[in-house]
């Protein structure tokens, strides 16, 4: 791909890059998320959450796109890419990212970020309590969340284009 369609996809292009993703994830299992997951330190509670969301489907131009498995295994791959932030802050970021640069994913991800700002609220105030807290790593995270994922909210941006066009 040249780097001028990388910028901006035209709606064709987001379909077929997304059509590519789903063909990718056709025979990815949960239990290898699971298992990356426990090792990773994830709690079991994130864990069941990213199982809804991996079962999660979208009919997309007459094809049944794995949205929720495409999702999931990013921000695993994510937090593969990413292995020195704590798991947590990791998938904190990842959720707050693509849940504000991609605007059909909200109602997807909503759930498992209600769960991860808890989970991370409850952290830090564990910390600030033992008068551990620094600034929120969380807020650098983000940004490194947002430069991970460009290439996917550019296609989720143009399918969503597709959408509006329809």
């Amino acid at each position: 791909m040249t780097s001028q369609s990388i910028t901006e996809l035209t709606p064709e292009q987001g379909l077929f890059e997304l059509s590519m993703l789903n063909a990718e994830r056709a025979q990815d299992e949960f239990d290898d998320v699971m298992i990356e997951g426990l090792k990773r330190g994830i709690p079991p509670e994130i864990l069941t959450r990213l199982k809804d969301i991996w079962d999660a489907t979208q009919e997309i131009a007459g094809e049944i796109i794995t949205i929720g498995k495409i999702i999931v295994i990013e921000i695993i791959n994510f937090l593969k890419a990413n292995s020195t932030i704590t798991a947590g802050i990791a998938i904190g970021a990842a959720v707050s990212s693509l849940l504000l640069m991609v605007p059909i994913l909200g109602p997807l991800l909503l759930p498992l970020s209600t769960l991860v700002a808890t989970l991370y609220g409850a952290g830090v105030g564990a910390a600030m309590q033992k008068g551990d807290y620094s600034a929120s790593p969380l807020t650098a995270a983000i940004a490194l969340a947002d430069k991970f994922f460009e290439l996917f909210v550019r296609i989720m941006k143009a399918v969503s284009q597709y959408w509006k066009n329809k």
